[in-house]
């Protein structure tokens, strides 16, 4: 079954509650899983369907580690990590575009850039290397090269977000984890350590995992948690070339 019942969930206890059925909240409860913790796991998401925010409207690229400072917790799972998602879709037939990442400065002045960038994803681990003019004009013909030279990333590659999350949500619910979508409203009962869903049902947990995104300071009110901070939202805007686009890059 997709969905659990409601009288499948009155008064259920679990493990682990995690709130947000996006990326993180679904590859906590794999974790949970492949180190033998629990699967006495539920997931609520106030969606009807999973995926309907950041996790799923993303660009979905693996990035190679470049841009990360040096021994910071991002450069140090970055490679490792694309490597292994990478792995992992490939045991299960998922599609991979392995386009790899040109990298060049808009403006002739902004290739000094180039350096601090190289240095950064060599001492990350990243495949890099520089390109000249005539390399850069192969890979991608309509590219505006402004300083001679460019940085080729050909680990970069790109995935379809949503396949991740789907493919996440069989297997979890497979292994027993429970997943409860279109829940919009819930309490919290702090002297049972229980929250009472919007249909009346109680769930008991151990221990509660909020990962709902840019809704994470809300969850943490509840919880009386972090009352003085909010979330500020921003987004990354990326394009979709058109068909009759001038640019033919090969995907």
């Amino acid at each position: 079954m997709n969905r659990f019942s409601v009288k499948k969930l009155e008064n259920k206890n679990c493990d682990y509650l995690i709130i947000g059925g996006g990326i993180v909240g679904l590859s906590i409860a794999n974790q949970l899983l492949q180190r033998k913790i629990t699967n006495k796991i539920i997931i609520i998401d106030k969606e009807p369907e999973l995926g309907l925010h950041s996790s799923g409207r993303n660009s979905g690229v693996l990035h190679a580690g470049i841009y990360y400072e040096p021994g910071s917790l991002k450069a140090k799972v970055c490679v490792s990590g694309a490597n292994r998602l990478k792995e992992w879709m490939s045991e299960r037939g998922l599609k991979i575009n392995k386009c790899g990442k040109l990298i060049i400065p808009q403006k002739k002045e902004l290739d000094p850039q180039l350096d601090n960038l190289f240095n950064r994803g060599k001492k990350n681990g990243a495949l890099i290397d520089f390109v000249n003019a005539k390399e850069i004009e192969k890979i991608v013909p309509e590219a505006n090269i402004t300083s001679g030279r460019g940085i080729w990333s050909p680990n970069t590659s790109v995935v379809n977000p949503l396949d991740v999350i789907n493919q996440l949500k069989k297997e979890l619910e497979e292994a027993g984890v429970k997943i409860v979508r279109n829940v919009k409203n819930w309490t919290f009962n702090r002297n049972l350590s229980s929250i009472n869903l919007d249909q009346n049902i109680q769930i008991n947990f151990g221990y509660v995992i909020n990962s709902a995104g840019l809704y994470a300071d809300q969850v943490a009110h509840k919880f009386d948690v972090g009352k003085d901070y909010k979330i500020i939202p921003f987004k990354g805007i990326y394009w979709k070339l058109r068909n009759n686009s001038p640019f033919k890059i090969d995907v």
